[in-house]
């Protein structure tokens, strides 16, 4: 281990042989980087033997969609021993400048504000953004700027993945069990939303985000910061969905898509504000 470089703990989770392939450019990506040290933990269902990564977990669980859950415990339980935490599912490439940009935002945010990322898929037709469907949308009264640079807030907080640093987890720490899911179908809940809809009143989506889902869209919901996405680097901030399957919807997946057009002409409001 360089001493020297900005010590990265990558916690990925992998089930099942289905997507090694995507594994394996993952993390020889992770490792390519130049001005990290980088150290990669796999939690896995089943036994791995691949280049790059440093330990793999294997857990036998009743439940496998809380797999990934197992991988903000293995980033709490080594929170005090590095200086930039990752989480991704074994399909989403992390690049160098992702990690570049995180911390150069980190430095001028206020500390109630978090940078993300917004998930792509790629083929000859051009780019999709899985996440901008149904009713999420970004907030157009959301832009602010910061030492010239726009960041703006999409509704979808899900991206796969995220990026800490020591601080913003130990923040986030403070504010939740980093080890637990949030439990949001409260009683209280439950009785607000029988009233909205008795009034004829808007009724907001609960759960919008499953098991798997929430274990990064709770650091984003709960943590206590909320989380923009930098508009004026807005290339820079998109990370791959390596499988593609959403474009087309293969292997049973919906097609949860937003082709370029409608990002465009959202991107080109956004960044006409202020």
């Amino acid at each position: 281990m360089n001493q020297d470089l900005t010590k990265i703990l990558a916690v990925l989770v992998n089930y099942g042989n289905e997507q090694l392939r995507f594994l394996k450019r993952v993390v020889a990506e992770l490792k390519s980087f130049k001005k990290y040290d980088v150290t990669i933990i796999v939690n896995s269902n089943i036994d791995l033997d691949i280049d790059g990564i440093d330990t793999v977990n294997v857990f036998t669980l009743d439940d496998y969609q809380l797999l990934p859950l197992t991988c903000r415990t293995t980033i709490w339980e080594n929170k005090d021993d590095f200086d930039v935490f990752l989480y991704g599912e074994n399909d989403h490439l992390f690049t160098e400048k992702h990690i570049d940009n995180h911390l150069s935002y980190s430095k001028i945010l206020p500390k109630s504000r978090i940078t993300g990322l917004i998930q792509f898929e790629e083929n000859e037709t051009g780019k999709y953004y899985p996440a901008y469907h149904l009713d999420f949308e970004w907030d157009f009264n959301s832009v602010e700027i910061y030492n010239g640079k726009k960041f703006a807030h999409f509704s979808n907080l899900h991206q796969a993945t995220f990026i800490l640093t020591k601080e913003q987890l130990a923040r986030i720490g403070k504010q939740l069990d980093f080890k637990e899911l949030i439990v949001e179908n409260t009683l209280y809940s439950k009785v607000v939303r029988k009233i909205k809809k008795a009034l004829g009143l808007k009724v907001e989506r609960t759960n919008k985000y499953s098991s798997k889902c929430k274990v990064n869209t709770d650091v984003f919901q709960f943590g206590g910061m909320k989380k923009v996405i930098c508009i004026s680097d807005f290339e820079d901030n998109l990370i791959h969905h390596l499988p593609n399957i959403y474009i087309d919807g293969l292997h049973g997946r919906s097609k949860l898509r937003s082709d370029e057009k409608r990002m465009t002409e959202s991107l080109a409001k956004l960044l006409r504000t202020q």
